[in-house]
């Protein structure tokens, strides 16, 4: 249990869980983990500390070591509704958190966009790229194709380019801000183009 590692020695186990997987991988663990910091002298009760009590991180402080340690798409899949101990009106619980690693590396400019459909208004990702609900988004070709895999591809609907930009090819892309992606970018430059209606606009084969 992670609760049974001493708190000065928490940030190195969470980076060595991070290292020793291949990019692409996935950590799943589940953890008792507190609603409340735990004070100081529950910290100090030996036998709190062998009953996975006293070390135990924080719902938010368990997420937030993933985060720190440079995994994304941290998600909580499961939580407790009951506790399983209470102590001084401090509820402990097991949580299990899912996050993956694989978004480190090079942003490159590819034309490519993402469009987020909901169901909330608007959402942050690990990266603190904000999307709104139903626009179209530039990123990254390894943003682009992180959001094809879990778990976030249910969330995204994906804008390829016309004209493909090869890798070797591709300019460096900026990261660090959230833009919007013309459609022209990703159609290409003629705008004459017209073309016969498709015949699978509405389900029934003509359009509605």
């Amino acid at each position: 249990m992670l609760n049974l590692v001493e708190p000065k020695s928490k940030r190195q186990l969470f980076d060595e869980i991070f290292r020793v997987l291949k990019k692409g991988g996935r950590a799943v663990i589940s953890d008792i983990v507190s609603d409340e910091e735990v004070p100081e002298e529950m910290q100090n009760d030996p036998e709190l500390w062998s009953g996975c009590i006293s070390g135990a991180l924080t719902e938010e402080g368990f997420l937030a070591a993933f985060e720190k340690a440079s995994f994304y798409g941290i998600q909580i899949l499961k939580r407790d509704v009951d506790p399983w101990r209470t102590v001084q009106g401090i509820e402990f619980r097991s949580v299990t958190v899912e996050a993956f690693k694989g978004k480190q590396g090079e942003c490159f400019e590819r034309n490519q966009a993402v469009i987020y459909r909901g169901p909330f208004k608007e959402v942050v990702d690990d990266d603190n790229h904000r999307m709104e609900r139903g626009r179209r988004y530039a990123v990254c070709d390894k943003t682009y194709n992180l959001y094809k895999k879990a778990p976030y591809r249910e969330f995204f609907e994906f804008v390829d380019p016309i004209v493909d930009v090869s890798l070797s090819e591709a300019k460096p892309f900026d990261c660090s801000r959230t833009s919007l992606r013309h459609p022209k970018e990703t159609k290409g430059q003629n705008y004459d183009v017209t073309t016969e209606a498709n015949n699978k606009c509405c389900d029934g084969g003509s359009c509605c």
